[in-house]
């Protein structure tokens, strides 16, 4: 399908904004492939679309995103990915709505699913986490229920790291559909669709690095550091979008300003910033971009006169930069192998390891020598550890770089005598292939006597499904429901619950496995997981 958006308006803090070139580009036709149960396939742009532009656009029509069962239901539960990470939203149709024959309905956005976010170092806070405030959407399909002719909705979201507060967003969304005798843009019908790319931009086309911030307008761009940090604290507490703002704004006065970030770690050391500060402005370090900022967060990383945090903060950092190197992975290595007779120093070399192994997965085929660098130090370490702990760190690290040259060494920790260090082992799994995890976890599932391992085993399962966005394979499933009928943990039944969720609709095995789990369950809350996937009329006695 072609589209475009018409008569964009953009609001900050209750103002207009008057960017007319902004607004231009949100205005500019897109592409889109939508499947037959409404959700987005893919997405494309004209070449001349700014990145942020795409991502903006991209993220208004995902949460515009609708996702329709293959079977008639008046309430149903469907998976949903963005941005941030997976989430559950329920459905309910709206009968008397319905009554024109348009049908119509509304959406409830649930809670982020945990396992979905950023895994980061526990002093930081062990996972992002997205606090849903309010959300609700109602949105009417055409009368042959193809797709969306009205959409109303919005959500209230709070983005924390640790205790901090990174970003409190509030976001509405509205759609109304324009074709036919209504008139679509007369822009749409001379589109020369061999200027749009679909997805990821082919390999030649790509740009050499990813972008930097924006320049810094005159202004900002002639402020001292002490001027700097006073125009970013001020704006911290404007708008829902404060922080993503203060701190782009931040990284693009540093990258006209490379003296000033060794001065910006300096007042990180001497304490006289607030402590409530330095994780955003470490996060504006990361967005910064340049050689000078990395090179300040590999000072960061080493230096001991900052804090363990923020040291572990440097190195998640590291990991995110836009454009990571040879030396980036050097640079995690070599404070990975820190002194681990300190307990500090330990804690900031774990965190250096878990960046490494995310930094591998995040640049993946596309720069082989980092990956070869962060293989060879995570099985170096993998072989040397001594005690649960140092395991069960290079297992998470190995988890976070997903990289299944691993894979026959995990089998050996399926079998270790630590249930901590096989439970580590279990999501060490989760970001392979699942032809390459499934035989194994599916087996191991029904041995494991442990209860947390179990957990870990159906947790990372019920991940992959998420991940791909589909039902579990015939395997999963059996294995699924025969653990689900004597698991003793809830939070175990619950991610069994979910993988036999995931094909309640096509698959007559699995929705009666969860019918029965129904019966005999005590956990009321699992009872209303059962039936966000089976018809409430399925499961009278």
């Amino acid at each position: 399908m072609a589209a475009t958006l018409t008569d964009v308006r953009l609001v900050e803090g209750g103002a207009a904004e008057a960017d007319p070139a902004r607004r231009a580009a949100l205005e500019a036709p897109f592409l889109f492939q939508i499947g037959r149960d409404c959700r987005f396939r893919d997405f494309a742009f004209d070449s001349s679309v700014d990145a942020e532009a795409r991502r903006q656009l991209q993220g208004t029509l995902q949460a515009a995103e609708l996702i329709v069962p293959p079977l008639a239901r008046a309430q149903w539960v469907s998976r949903h990915r963005n941005s941030l990470g997976a989430f559950d939203a329920t459905y309910t149709l709206d009968d008397a709505a319905a009554a024109d024959g348009a049908p119509a309905f509304s959406r409830r956005h649930s809670q982020y699913i945990a396992s979905s976010l950023p895994l980061l170092p526990p002093q930081l806070g062990g996972r992002m986490r997205v606090d849903v405030l309010s959300s609700g959407t109602q949105a009417t399909l055409d009368a042959k229920g193809r797709w969306v002719s009205h959409l109303n909705g919005g959500e209230h979201l709070r983005v924390w790291m640790g205790g901090k507060l990174l970003s409190d967003v509030s976001s509405q969304v509205e759609l109304e559909r324009l074709d036919g005798a209504r008139g679509a843009p007369a822009v749409l019908a001379s589109l020369d669709s061999g200027r749009f790319a679909w997805g990821d931009a082919a390999e030649g086309a790509r740009p050499s690095a990813p972008e930097l911030p924006p320049a810094p307008d005159s202004a900002l761009a002639a402020l001292t550091l002490d001027g700097a940090l006073a125009d970013f604290t001020s704006r911290l507490g404007k708008g829902h979008n404060a922080v993503h703002d203060a701190t782009t704004r931040l990284a693009s006065y540093l990258s006209v300003h490379p003296e000033a970030i060794l001065g910006l770690i300096a007042r990180l050391r001497g304490g006289t910033l607030p402590e409530q500060l330095h994780s955003v402005l470490f996060l504006a370090l990361e967005k910064t971009g340049t050689l000078a900022a990395e090179n300040g967060l590999a000072a960061a990383l080493t230096d001991r006169g900052l804090s363990t945090q923020d040291r572990m903060r440097a190195a998640v950092a590291l990991q995110d930069i836009p454009r990571p190197s040879e030396r980036t992975a050097q640079t995690l290595i070599a404070q990975a192998r820190g002194d681990r007779s300190d307990g500090e120093e330990r804690q900031v070399a774990d965190a250096s390891l878990l960046a490494l192994g995310a930094l591998s997965h995040r640049v993946d085929a596309r720069m082989p020598e980092v990956a070869r660098l962060s293989h060879g130090e995570l099985d170096m370490r993998l072989r040397s550890a001594r005690g649960t702990e140092d395991l069960s760190v290079a297992l998470d690290a190995i988890g976070n770089s997903g990289d299944e040259r691993f894979a026959d060494t995990l089998r050996t920790y399926t079998q270790d005598s630590e249930p901590l260090v096989r439970a580590h082992a279990a999501r060490a799994w989760r970001r392979m292939e699942s032809g390459t995890l499934e035989p194994v976890l599916v087996e191991w599932l029904g041995q494991e006597q442990d209860a947390r391992v179990r957990r870990s085993i159906a947790d990372t399962l019920a991940e992959q499904v998420r991940e791909e966005d589909r039902a579990a394979s015939p395997a999963v499933l059996a294995a699924a429901a025969a653990q689900l009928a004597s698991e003793s943990d809830a939070r175990t039944r619950a991610a069994l619950i979910s993988l036999l969720g995931s094909a309640a609709n096509s698959d007559a095995s699995a929705r009666l496995a969860l019918v029965r789990q129904f019966h005999r369950e005590t956990v009321p809350d699992l009872q209303v997981l059962i039936g966000r996937y089976v018809r409430a009329e399925e499961l009278r006695p």
